[in-house]
């Protein structure tokens, strides 16, 4: 009878195939190559029903460390058919035929409800067909294998066992880095991902610049501990003179494989951490204790690019970490700019807002007032008549739009300042000035202006002269406005 409890023999990085526990084979046989007696489960068995065909299904994405099953009627199917290519077709075909049909149903890439089984049993067929050996075992016998689909490292079944040749070619469709593919960023020692080329892991720091080295550009320096490859040992991790060699735990596969209550189970080595090779203690490099790779503290100059907003990410490729293993290239080094706000300017995207203050006079006749922009200090034509609150655009005298050579605007926001205090000729000026321009005596002779200015006043006299002063600035402000608009009539 088979073993029914596979819940208890669950687990990430575990690999697992079903023995058939029948009394009938001798118990000495239960070892590596009698699973040719072996009964195996199908993921899509109506057997496996629950959360057990659920952890068979769960087979996809996982590199060498799966449940592993051989489906029973592996026989009845057709490689060459899934694949699409003739019986004789050769290795550049059958590969060709493969990248496209991996491409095509890579879960990452298809969404559809059937592209995972789709894309498990064309990685099936091309495990296959990609070895001459299996190829020639299934063209005879109808399996890779003619002791009952177990050959190799005798782990139920070519299966996912060519994972390496599957991540090489889908690194190159997209970018490397395939979750719970074993690839991507991962260790590609010679146990497993072999003919992989990882790539080292991206770094992320930001520098903070002053508004104005962000507008105009700047080069500032930051400071980083990569991975780096162990300059001594050439990331070898062995001394000058030493080489790496083989495990005997493993025979260099990088896994080990052991009989656990029925089942077959293999996992990374642990003498060699997966890497199917070992260094003896003493022809350890001393300078990274034989891991091949150190962090190295580095100071980089950044060139700020004119424009650079709060938030602007630089990227700087292959300054990030070189791989753990293998020779592929280095991540790349992501710095994210913060930029200091200016006192003087508020910015907005590319373009930049300024208050510019000037004395009701000029807000009359009209004049210039000087006004600072990102370039230097420029003189900007008030015409009369300005109210507070206009507005005014200096074109191209905002920030530089990056990348580009073109820039923003710069607008000017007028506020009409009014005196808090005046003198007693200054107030008998604008007094004449308010009945010419409303047709009626001036306060002074009409006796509404109060005490004469030569008058000592008190305190409380002095209150209700500055409350009249600021009432009358008020209407004043209005009674340009008026006579704006009857001019403009």
């Amino acid at each position: 009878m088979f073993a029914n409890r596979l819940a208890n023999c669950g687990g990430t990085g575990t690999r697992f195939v079903v023995l058939a526990a029948s009394r009938s084979i001798p118990q000495k046989l239960l070892g590596t190559r009698a699973i040719g007696n072996a009964t195996s489960f199908s993921a899509s068995s109506q057997k496996c029903k629950g959360k057990y065909r659920s952890r068979l299904s769960a087979v996809h994405g996982i590199s060498g460390h799966s449940f592993h099953t051989t489906s029973a009627s592996r026989a009845s199917k057709d490689y060459y058919d899934i694949l699409g290519v003739k019986r004789d077709a050769s290795q550049s075909e059958i590969k060709k035929a493969y990248y496209q049909l991996a491409k095509k149903y890579h879960p990452d890439a298809n969404k559809e409800t059937d592209a995972k089984e789709r894309f498990i049993k064309v990685q099936e067929a091309y495990d296959t067909l990609s070895d001459e050996s299996k190829r020639k075992s299934y063209d005879q016998f109808g399996t890779a294998d003619p002791t009952g689909g177990m050959g190799g490292d005798g782990m139920g079944g070519a299966g996912f066992s060519g994972f390496g040749n599957m991540e090489d070619i889908l690194s190159q469709m997209f970018g490397g880095g395939f979750a719970g593919m074993g690839g991507g960023r991962g260790r590609g020692g010679p146990g497993r991902n072999r003919g992989f080329t990882s790539v080292g892991e991206d770094i992320d720091a930001s520098v903070t610049v002053a508004f104005m080295d962000a507008v105009k550009g700047s080069r500032t320096n930051i400071t980083i501990t990569p991975i780096v490859k162990c300059e001594p040992c050439g990331g070898q991790g062995a001394k000058k003179g030493a080489r790496r060699q083989t495990c005997k735990t493993c025979n260099g596969t990088g896994q080990a494989t052991f009989t656990m209550g029925g089942f077959h189970v293999q996992q990374p080595c642990p003498a060699c951490e997966g890497e199917g090779s070992t260094i003896s203690r003493k022809d350890m490099c001393s300078s990274c204790d034989g891991k091949g790779r150190v962090r190295e503290r580095k100071t980089i100059p950044i060139d700020i690019p004119p424009g650079c907003d709060n938030g602007t990410r630089i990227r700087l490729q292959g300054m990030g970490d070189v791989p753990v293993e293998g020779d592929g290239p280095a991540g790349d080094l992501y710095i994210r700019v913060r930029v200091t706000p200016s006192k003087t300017f508020r910015r907005k995207g590319t373009d930049v807002y300024y208050d510019v203050e000037m004395p009701f006079t000029t807000a009359i006749l009209g004049g210039s007032v000087r006004v600072p922009t990102v370039d230097g200090d420029v003189e900007v034509k008030i015409r009369p008549g300005t109210q507070s609150g206009d507005e005014l655009r200096l074109r191209g005298k905002g920030i530089p739009k990056l990348n580009s050579g073109a820039r923003g605007d710069q607008y000017l926001s007028l506020q009409v300042k009014l005196p808090s205090s005046l003198s007693a000729k200054q107030r008998e000026l604008i007094e004449q000035f308010e009945a010419d321009v409303l047709g009626r005596p001036a306060r002074s002779e009409s006796g509404s202006s109060g005490p004469a200015p030569d008058a000592p006043p008190n305190e409380q006299d002095a209150k209700a002269d500055k409350d009249k002063s600021k009432g009358f600035f008020s209407r004043l402000k209005d009674d340009i406005g008026n006579l704006k608009k009857k001019s403009d009539k």
